[in-house]
């Protein structure tokens, strides 16, 4: 089983299902819950080179008369829209470089005409090894079984920032 398709076991176990617990519908990479006035967002973004994901949440008031301003109608109904068609959106904070990684990460440090700038390596499971890493670069994460359960970890954390979200929006635009 490729490292991918365990992250997403993990997050359907541990991350997911509790959501769909509480009221949440859907299914990956998008989920939302329906309340009287307000229907909340979440979906999953996969890294395009893979070996990381952030999470993206929305919430959207399809009452407001000026909905528009809250999210693009493409006219196939409620039932089709997700974070990504939505205009107001906070993305979770990932615990490296604002995304959850799942496999070996390495840093490195370094200044450009006066500027810092950090550089982020991720590694797959297939590519360590026989990787040497550059010089200069530090491991700062090391994947292994259980790398898999912590991520989720690390999501469940950061999804209490999403409640906190979902609410202070539902009593700005309720």
């Amino acid at each position: 089983m490729s490292q991918s398709s365990k992250m997403n076991a993990a997050l359907k176990k541990y991350v997911f299902q509790p959501l769909l617990d509480n009221g949440f519908t859907g299914q990956y990479p998008h989920y939302r819950k329906v309340y009287d006035n307000r229907i909340e967002l979440l979906a999953v973004q996969k890294n395009k080179y893979g070996n990381s994901f952030t999470i993206e949440i929305s919430t959207i008031f399809p009452q407001q008369k000026d909905r528009k301003k809250n999210y693009n109608d493409h006219g196939e109904g409620l039932d089709d829209i997700n974070v990504w068609d939505t205009n107001l959106r906070y993305r979770l904070p990932g615990t490296i470089d604002g995304w959850f990684y799942y496999t070996d990460v390495y840093t490195c440090t370094f200044k450009i005409k006066g500027r810092k700038f950090v550089d982020y390596l991720a590694v797959s499971e297939t590519k360590k090894q026989n990787f040497q890493p550059p010089e200069s670069y530090k491991q700062i994460q090391m994947a292994d079984e259980s790398i898999y359960e912590k991520v989720c970890v690390d999501v469940n954390s950061q999804m209490q920032k999403a409640f906190v979200w979902w609410k202070k929006m539902s009593k700005k635009y309720s």
